[in-house]
C-alpha cells in the first residue's frame, strides 16, 4: 500500500494541452476512480503515475518519494490495460509468473506467488491452459493475477472492462471489489462509465477537459455535484436541466440561470408541497422491468423521469410534471453550483 500524491500536473502534446494543474491526492489503501468522458485526459494521467508518459510539468510522488526520474519498473507499480497483452505461446502459469523471473525471484518463490494469487482469483484450474483457451474475463483475472503476483504498491486500472459484455463485466467488478478487500492495496481505477466509478470507488474523481472538477465519495458527488457537468455526468438516466424560467413560481438564488433534477425525483401530482416545473406529452416509455423511464416532451425541451412501471403513464398522454423544490439544484451562466435553495 502506498499514497500517491499528483501536484500541479500538466501534459502538453505540442499546442494540444491535454492536462491542466491537477493536484489530487490518494491514499494509502485507497480505491479511486477517475471518471470521465473520452478524451477528457484521465488515461493520460495513469500513464504519467506509470511513467508511461512524462508530463509537462509537476510531479508525481509515491510514499512521499518524488518519482519524476524513475522508470515504471522503478516505481513499484503494476498496470492491467483494457487489452489484456498476456504471452499467447504461455500458460498461465509462466505469463504469470514470467516478471518475477525477469527479476531475479527464485523459483520456489515465483510458485508461491503464483498459486497463492491463483487460489485468491479461483483460477487455479486454468493454469495450464494458454490464453487461447480462455474467456474473457478469465484472460482478464489473469491479467489481475500477473500484477498481483508482483506485490505492488500502487495499482493502476486502465478501463479493463470495457471489452467484456454487459454480464460478465458486473462478474467482474465483484472480482475487482474482492481484490481490493483482499489486498488492501491503492487503486487508481480509470473508467468512462460511471456506474462502475459509483460501485467501487472509495472516491471518485471526475475529469472534464483535463481538469478534475470535483473529487468526493460517490455518493457524495451524486447527491451535492459542485459543477453542472458532474450533475450530468453522475447519474442514470442524467439529470434534466431546463431554464430557469420553468421555475418562475420559486425565488431563485441569485445568479441561476439553469435548473437541474434527477429523473426519479419527478412526479405526476401536486401534493406534498411540490411545485410544477412544467407540462407537456409522453412521447417514450421504456420498461425496464419494476421501473420505466418516461420521456416527455416540454415544448423544445425533454425531460426524463423514472418511475414504478405501474404508475408510468402510457405513450401520447398529457402529463404535469411536479417535484419537490429541495429536490431542484441551480447552476450559474458557468456551470457552478449554486449552493442556495429556492423559496417558493
Amino acid at each position: 500500500m502506498a499514497r500517491v500524491e499528483l501536484s500541479r500536473i500538466t501534459k502538453n502534446f505540442g499546442s494540444l494541452e491535454v492536462i491542466r494543474g491537477v493536484d489530487l491526492s490518494i491514499a494509502s489503501g485507497e480505491f479511486l476512480v477517475l471518471v470521465g468522458p473520452s478524451g477528457c485526459g484521465k488515461s493520460t494521467l495513469l500513464r504519467i503515475v506509470a511513467g508511461l508518459e512524462t508530463q509537462t510539468s509537476g510531479h508525481v510522488s509515491i510514499e512521499g518519494n518524488v518519482v519524476n526520474a524513475l522508470s515504471p519498473k522503478e516505481r513499484g507499480i503494476a498496470m492491467v490495460f483494457q487489452n489484456y497483452a498476456l504471452y499467447p505461446l504461455m500458460t498461465v502459469f509462466k505469463n504469470m509468473a514470467f516478471s518475477l523471473k525477469l527479476s531475479g525471484v527464485p523459483k520456489d518463490e515465483r510458485e508461491r506467488r503464483v498459486l497463492e494469487t491463483a487460489k485468491i482469483l479461483r483460477i487455479e484450474e486454468l493454469l495450464n491452459k494458454k490464453p487461447g483457451q480462455l474467456s474473457g474475463g478469465q484472460k482478464q483475472r489473469v491479467a489481475m493475477g500477473r500484477a498481483m503476483v508482483r506485490k505492488p504498491k500502487v495499482f493502476l486500472f486502465d478501463e479493463p472492462l470495457s471489452n467484456l459484455d454487459a454480464q460478465l463485466r458486473v462478474k467482474m467488478r465483484t472480482e475487482i471489489s474482492l481484490l481490493h478487500r483482499t489486498t488492501g492495496a491503492t487503486i487508481i481505477y480509470v473508467t468512462h462509465d460511471q456506474v462502475e466509478a459509483m460501485t467501487l470507488a472509495d472516491r471518485i474523481a471526475i475529469v472534464n477537459k483535463g481538469k478534475i472538477e470535483q473529487v468526493g465519495e460517490p455518493l457524495e458527488v451524486y447527491r451535492h455535484p459542485q459543477t453542472q457537468f458532474v450533475a450530468s455526468f453522475i447519474g442514470t438516466p442524467s439529470m434534466n436541466f431546463l431554464p430557469s424560467s420553468f421555475a418562475s413560481q420559486l425565488v431563485l438564488p441569485s445568479g441561476a440561470q439553469t435548473i437541474g433534477f434527477r429523473p426519479e425525483h419527478v412526479c405526476w401530482s401536486e401534493s406534498g408541497g411540490r411545485v410544477k416545473v412544467g407540462s407537456g406529452k409522453v412521447h417514450l416509455v421504456e420498461p425496464l422491468g419494476s421501473n420505466a423511464h418516461v420521456h416527455v416532451s416540454l415544448g423544445e425541451h425533454a425531460v426524463v423521469t423514472e418511475q414504478e412501471m405501474s404508475v408510468a403513464p402510457p405513450t401520447d398522454s398529457a402529463v404535469d410534471l411536479w417535484i419537490d423544490p429541495s429536490k431542484l439544484f441551480f447552476f450559474d451562466r458557468e456551470g457552478a453550483s449554486l449552493s442556495g435553495r429556492a423559496n417558493v
